[in-house]
């Protein structure tokens, strides 16, 4: 595929992002890693350095299209959305449905997921689409208005879902909405990790371990009666390619989060410590 000058300035900025961190702080956060990936994946002390380096690639690169996202020019998102191949989106298939799409912070899975599908929706593939977050934790990662209405007149429409902003039960009552109007409501399933101890949870393997993540997709799927569609953000080339794993009925959540946390750990499991950090029970 050829290159011109914006998206080589966009692959230069991307290497210089990734080499920007201080050598001290690489070496710890290698080393938490490299510790978490022996413990709990039972990694070698080789595989698990080399995996640990890899996921501060990640987390780096990461940081850097959510700064994009907020800040970046609307033609290079346009460019990189364009340059993430979806060729089997059941979504795009079934659009006299809603459905509920969940995903982890897995790769680059937070800043272009969205955009992909508001792509989608603006090009009529898919009904409307929401998204839901949280920014009580980071409200770094939330776009402002201004921003948000600059990426729907770009072609990225997209109703921004924010639990911090609007309160957990508004949040829901407009996901409802969505999905009944055949809408697609895009979710985090590890965006608010509990504890342990936590009530009404649902538990995935990981590795010799378990994780333990929040029942707020198996509520929307039950209550707005829409399929699960578990999606993943791969790398792919220079550009990135999204993988739609099989869709589940409403009352299978556990099975399609457990899906998905196979595909991305069996696929790669470097990016695991970007949504398993605020996991202290793990």
């Amino acid at each position: 595929m050829s290159r011109g000058p914006d998206w080589s300035s966009y692959l230069a900025a991307r290497a210089t992002a990734l080499s920007c961190a201080g050598p001290d702080v690489a070496a710890a956060s290698i080393g938490r890693a490299q510790v978490r990936l022996q413990a709990y994946l039972g990694m070698g002390e080789e595989e698990a350095h080399a995996q640990a380096r890899r996921s501060f690639l990640y987390a780096g690169d990461q940081a850097f299209h959510d700064q994009l996202l907020a800040s970046g020019s609307p033609d290079l998102l346009r460019v990189i959305v364009e340059r993430t191949n979806a060729d089997d989106f059941p979504g795009a298939r079934e659009r006299t449905r809603g459905a509920l799409a969940v995903t982890l912070h897995y790769g680059l899975a937070t800043s272009i997921l969205p955009l992909w599908l508001a792509k989608a929706s603006g090009s009529g593939r898919v009904a409307q689409v929401a998204v839901i977050q949280n920014s009580r934790r980071n409200p770094d990662v939330m776009l402002s208005t201004q921003r948000h209405a600059q990426l729907a007149a770009c072609g990225f429409p997209f109703a921004d879902l924010d639990i911090a902003r609007l309160g957990e039960l508004a949040v829901m009552r407009r996901a409802l909405a969505t999905l009944r109007q055949d809408g697609i409501v895009l979710i985090f399933a590890d965006g608010q990790l509990p504890q342990a101890s936590a009530k009404r949870t649902s538990t995935c393997r990981l590795g010799r371990g378990s994780l333990v993540l929040p029942r707020g997709a198996e509520w929307l799927a039950r209550s707005a009666e829409v399929p699960l569609l578990p999606l993943l953000l791969r790398p792919r080339g220079d550009g990135n390619a999204m993988v739609s794993l099989s869709s589940y009925a409403p009352g299978q959540a556990r099975r399609a989060l457990q899906a998905l946390v196979d595909a991305a750990m069996d696929f790669d499991p470097a990016p695991w410590s970007r949504w398993c950090c605020t996991a202290d029970h793990f």
